[in-house]
């Protein structure tokens, strides 16, 4: 069976051996390069031709999305697993965003990196299992602002005052709009929010903390 193809970037070189020593123990996996800089990085990558980039992303800051998304644009078929000392959301959505199909940290066990190994060369994200809730946690709220974010402030304020069973035409007045502008708003909402009656809209509206 052929190997898989790792290609590693630490500034630390003897943090860089000590993995390629870990992973040196796989009869599947091989070490076909090492870079401690950004710019050998770029140029050891394109000779190379990895399956795999295992990659600190504190080495500098193009070691991070920047070299992330340089390597999926011009290298697709690679495979990015990111090492970190971030376990936040923010960080790890960065990385995911830039094309890191794998995100590791530094305290990862020699069993888990040779899983997320096996896991990204099949075609899935891998993240830490320790860190995972995080993640999918603050996936589900950006997911949620994003949601709001579609509906406008006049929407919003409307849809309080339905939560509050006013109707069309006592909204309109409150509002200083016409009954039918409300009727349009109301549309909208149903159409921005997926939703199919009033039950609906109130469940959404309680899920998004707007009422």
């Amino acid at each position: 069976m052929e190997k898989i193809k790792v290609f590693l970037i630490h500034d630390y070189d003897a943090l860089m051996d000590s993995v390629e020593s870990i992973l040196s123990d796989s009869e599947s996996i091989v070490v076909v390069g090492k870079a401690n800089s950004a710019a050998l990085a770029e140029q050891l990558i394109r000779t190379k031709i990895p399956d795999i980039v295992l990659a600190d992303v504190s080495v500098c800051e193009k070691v991070g999305a920047d070299l992330t998304k340089l390597i999926k644009r011009e290298f697709p078929k690679i495979k990015v697993i990111v090492l970190s000392m971030q376990d936040d959301f923010i960080n790890i959505s960065k990385m995911i965003k830039s094309g890191a199909t794998g995100y590791l940290l530094k305290n990862v066990k020699f069993h888990e990196l040779h899983k997320a190994i096996n896991k990204v060369m099949l075609g899935e994200t891998y993240i830490q299992n320790s860190i995972t809730a995080k993640f999918i946690n603050g996936y589900q709220r950006e997911n949620h602002t994003e949601e709001v974010n579609i509906l406008s402030p006049r929407e919003v304020e409307i849809i309080r005052l339905i939560a509050k069973e006013y109707t069309s035409a006592s909204i309109g007045r409150m509002l200083f709009i016409s009954e039918h502008t409300v009727e349009t708003h109301r549309k909208n909402i149903w159409r921005k929010t997926g939703v199919k009656s009033i039950v609906g809209l109130l469940n959404f509206a309680h899920e998004h903390q707007l009422i």
